[in-house]
């Protein structure tokens, strides 16, 4: 089966500074990714594997500028020895900064620029889990910003707590023309049965919206001993809550290099699916990114 990997980081500590590597996460001790990810240890990652495209989510590289991110992604694009990998970029732009259409078009300048990831994760019970000093959602600036991707057309990358779905809901409901791309499955990141009710439910509230689609990746990082039987309800809940159609597989490499191979996370989806027709299959693992980070 082809696949398209639409959520994996690529960094090089000899470019950029990667601050936040030093900051405390959610998933706790991150010490092993303090080394270099290239383009070049993903398609080793995956070489018993149909990689054929892939999408390259914004990890706070850049020093003056996260456009700096954005430019050197394209020159790694377009070297001999990556193949066209990443085909995708999702950029960083800070959404809270009156200024920022003109950085959006800055980034809009490299030809693979697809949209926006802002992280939204925000717990104020709990600083840990916060990526935003605030609930950036309901912030004016943040949505004038956010009105901006219908003119570039450009994506947006949506990565949050359930606890946040509502106002993510009121957003997107306002901008129809806007896509958003719900990150690592809505990040379920407690597994008791009332948190992932709450996370159920949030998710049906989402897919109300046709402007959405779910990525489904990044499950070990709340599962750090995963298995495919304990991934497998939150899979099949999103797929069935978005439709196949509107649901497509990724990894979180390197950061789910923490806790898994490569290929046991793709081995794990193709378990999960074993029963789906071959159109589901190919919608899944490959022609709906494709499709929605048009690459």
């Amino acid at each position: 089966m082809k696949i398209i990997d639409a959520h994996h980081h690529t960094w090089d500590r000899t470019v950029f500074p990667y601050s936040w590597m030093d900051d405390p996460h959610p998933v706790g001790d991150i010490s092993d990714l303090k080394k270099n990810y290239l383009i070049e240890d993903l398609l080793e990652d995956a070489k018993d594997l149909e990689l054929i495209k892939s999408v390259h989510i914004q990890c706070g590289g850049g020093k003056d500028s996260p456009v700096e991110e954005s430019k050197w992604l394209q020159s790694l694009a377009d070297g001999e020895n990556a193949k066209g990998f990443p085909h995708g970029i999702v950029a960083y732009s800070d959404f809270l900064d009156p200024n920022a259409e003109q950085e959006i078009e800055m980034h809009c300048e490299y030809k693979n620029t697809r949209g926006i990831r802002y992280l939204l994760n925000f717990d104020p019970e709990n600083k840990i889990n916060c990526f935003a000093h605030k609930e950036v959602l309901t912030d004016l600036t943040f949505k004038s910003n956010y009105a901006l991707l219908e003119k570039y057309n450009l994506s947006f990358d949506m990565h949050l707590w359930w606890t946040q779905y509502v106002h993510a809901n009121n957003l997107i409901k306002s901008y129809p023309n806007i896509l958003s791309i719900i990150n690592h499955a809505g990040t379920p990141r407690k597994r008791e049965s009332e948190y992932l009710s709450n996370w159920r439910n949030g998710l049906k509230l989402l897919a109300e919206n046709s402007n959405t689609v779910i990525k489904i990746s990044g499950l070990g990082m709340f599962d750090q001993q995963w298995t495919t039987e304990s991934i497998r309800p939150l899979v099949m809940d999103c797929i069935e809550i978005f439709g196949v159609d509107r649901s497509f597989f990724s990894t979180n490499f390197p950061v789910d290099k923490l806790f898994s191979s490569y290929k046991k996370v793709w081995d794990a989806y193709f378990e999960i699916t074993n029963d789906f027709s071959l159109d589901e299959k190919e919608k899944l693992f490959f022609k709906n990114a494709e499709k929605y980070y048009r690459i």
